[in-house]
């Protein structure tokens, strides 16, 4: 297999962690927004102690993944920050004041006005990262940026990141966010032994859940009418993930209904997962369409194979240390934490 497959496999795999782990940290904050800040004091607490261990270690997916694309596709790397630097901007705002928030809020137990303040930075920040980064992933996904070959943009910086497919990928992200935050949460609710909160989650999760099923039914029609190219590639390569997507969610669904709960968290990850990788498939052999493909954006292969040197040997310190850190903190009764 040639390197720049080997990188892009990488990255696809970094984009899901990401998606799966910090698209959760995203969603509880979602939540928070979802519920105008009315959540009891309770359901904040288990909130932020499902997060708090593990929501600054989960950015290590998205910082490997902009790394890998700068040292192997710099063209496309050039083109996306270009085209996009708009939407991308936003929402890395959205990331450092979602982590200002949730520090601030922690320490301002002896000032409810303080707490309501933070509580609201973290709730709307949360909601506007994946709602841009959702912007963002859907005007690549859509072909029509107006980029060249080599990296340059010739569109509108403001208005040629946003159409029809971007606006539905902004939305469906934070969806995405709060289904998997929902389903995720209800299990950390029964690990807590409260029987209360487990069935608030479990409700919100199913409906959600349900909700996703339409709005995905929906993101295909539109992207068989907007995005031809996308849908192609849908039909003739990424039809298998399209699959698995529709057997994880039903899954998820169906386990929450059972009040099976790490099956549901399950399948909802497999669900979210196969969108990310669907995509993938679908857009190959393009990193940013129409004008700049795998193989004409590649770095030269010294540099592909230097690369992948270098992403074997941290993934040997850094998936035992996470494994370690979710053990700790995940596999175990939050007060034996």
């Amino acid at each position: 297999m040639s390197p720049e497959l080997l990188v892009l496999g990488a990255m696809a795999a970094g984009l899901t962690l990401y998606a799966l782990l910090g698209g959760a940290d995203f969603g509880a904050g979602v939540w928070e927004f979802n519920t105008a800040m009315r959540a009891t004091e309770k359901e904040r607490a288990l909130i932020y102690r499902a997060i708090g261990p593990v929501w600054e270690a989960n950015h290590v997916w998205l910082i490997f993944v902009i790394v890998a694309l700068f040292s192997a596709f710099p063209a496309a790397f050039a083109a996306i920050s270009r085209a996009l630097w708009v939407p991308l901007l936003l929402a890395l705002v959205g990331i450092v004041f979602r982590g200002v928030g949730f520090a601030f809020r922690s320490y301002a137990a002896d000032s409810v006005r303080e707490k309501a303040f933070w509580g609201g930075v973290f709730a709307l920040a949360s909601t506007a990262a994946p709602f841009f980064l959702g912007a963002a992933a859907g005007a690549i996904a859509s072909g029509r940026l107006e980029v060249a070959w080599n990296g340059d943009f010739r569109g509108s910086y403001f208005t040629g990141w946003i159409g029809t497919v971007s606006i539905f990928c902004a939305f469906f992200g934070v969806g995405i966010c709060a289904y998997l935050a929902a389903t995720y949460l209800t299990r950390e609710a029964l690990r807590a032994d409260d029987p209360g909160l487990t069935e608030l989650w479990r409700r919100r999760a199913l409906w959600t859940g349900l909700w996703m099923g339409l709005l995905s039914a929906t993101g295909l029609a539109i992207i068989s009418a907007d995005a031809p190219v996308l849908w192609e590639g849908f039909k003739t390569r990424a039809w298998p993930a399209v699959a698995a997507s529709f057997v994880g969610g039903n899954f998820s669904i169906w386990a929450l209904w059972r009040r099976h709960f790490t099956g549901a968290a399950i399948g909802a990850a497999a669900a979210a997962g196969s969108i990310v990788v669907g995509w993938c498939l679908a857009q190959y052999p393009s990193i940013v369409p129409p004008a700049i493909t795998v193989e004409s954006a590649a770095a030269p292969r010294e540099v592909l194979w230097a690369l992948l040197a270098a992403i074997g040997a941290g993934a040997l310190l850094v998936a035992p240390s996470f494994v370690l850190l979710l053990h700790l903190f995940k596999g175990k009764r939050p007060e034996d934490a």
